[in-house]
C-alpha cells in the first residue's frame, strides 16, 4: 500500500474514533431522567432540629403509571409507585434514605425533624442540606436488600420498595415541601412557613447508582455487606400509602 493510501487510511480512522468517543462517554453515563419528566425531583431543607416550628414533605402519586394499585402494603402493583428519599447533609454525604410505596392519588407526608434527620448516619445533629427523590416501580426485595447490579430488575417482576437496591427510574411524583425561618417579632410573627414545589432535574446513571450503593451500605444486613445497625434509615408510614 502506498504512503499516501496508508495515510488516508490513518487519517479515516481518527475521524471514526473521533466520532465514537463522545458516543462511548454518553453510553457510560447517560441520562435516564430528563428534566420536567417528574421521576427525579430534588429539593431543600433548612433549619433543622433548631428549635423552629417543623417543616413538612408531602409526596404524592398523580397516577401516570395507572389509576389502580394494590392494597397490600408491599406489593407494588399497576399505579402504585415507590418514592425512594435521599437526604444529603450540606458536604454531600448522605444521611438517611428509605423507600415509600404511594399509590395512585395517594400521599406520603414526612416530618423534617422526625422523619427525614432524626436517624442520621452521619454525625452531628443535622440541620440543612438536599433531599432527592427518585420515582421507581420498586426493586430489590424486602427485607434484607440487594446489592445493586445493572438491569437485573424489569417491571414484571419487582415487588418491593428499596431505596438500596438496583431499580429504574420509572412514572412521575409530585413533592413540597415547607420552610419555616424567622420573621421577626417586629413584623408581629415569630416565624414565616412557606411552601414550595420540588424541582424536575436530570438524573444520570452514575448519580442513580451512587444514590442505590451508598443506601445499601446504610441500610442493608452486615452479612450483604451493609451496616445494618438502623442508623441512616428514615422514616415513612405503610399505612398512608395505600
Amino acid at each position: 500500500m502506498s504512503t499516501m493510501k496508508w495515510k488516508l487510511t490513518f487519517a479515516l480512522v481518527a475521524i471514526v474514533l473521533t466520532c465514537l468517543v463522545p458516543t462511548l462517554a454518553f453510553g457510560q453515563d447517560s441520562v435516564l431522567s430528563v428534566q420536567g419528566s417528574g421521576s427525579y425531583d430534588i429539593g431543600y431543607y433548612v433549619n433543622a432540629n433548631m428549635g423552629f416550628p417543623d417543616a413538612q414533605l408531602h409526596v404524592t402519586n398523580p397516577g401516570s403509571t395507572g389509576g389502580f394499585g394494590s392494597g397490600d402494603p408491599t406489593t407494588i402493583k399497576g399505579g402504585d409507585l415507590c418514592a425512594n428519599v435521599y437526604v444529603f447533609t450540606p458536604d454531600q454525604q448522605l444521611a438517611e434514605c428509605c423507600s415509600c410505596k404511594i399509590t395512585p392519588n395517594g400521599m406520603q407526608n414526612f416530618s423534617l425533624n422526625n422523619d427525614l434527620t432524626k436517624n442520621p448516619y452521619t454525625p452531628g445533629v443535622q440541620h440543612s442540606g438536599a433531599i432527592k427523590i427518585v420515582a421507581s416501580f420498586g426493586g430489590g426485595r424486602r427485607g434484607a436488600g440487594l446489592p445493586p447490579t445493572p438491569n437485573n430488575a424489569t417491571n414484571s417482576d419487582v415487588k418491593f420498595c428499596d431505596a438500596g437496591s438496583d431499580y429504574w427510574p420509572s412514572g412521575r411524583l409530585e413533592s413540597w415541601i415547607t420552610h419555616t425561618r424567622t420573621l421577626g417579632v417586629a413584623l408581629g410573627a415569630a416565624y414565616t412557613v412557606t411552601e414550595i414545589n420540588f424541582q424536575d432535574a436530570q438524573l444520570s446513571y452514575s448519580e442513580m447508582k451512587k444514590l442505590e450503593q451508598q443506601c445499601f451500605a446504610i441500610t442493608a444486613d452486615p452479612s450483604l455487606g451493609g451496616n445494618g445497625s438502623g442508623a441512616g434509615t428514615c422514616n415513612c408510614d405503610p399505612k398512608k400509602g395505600f
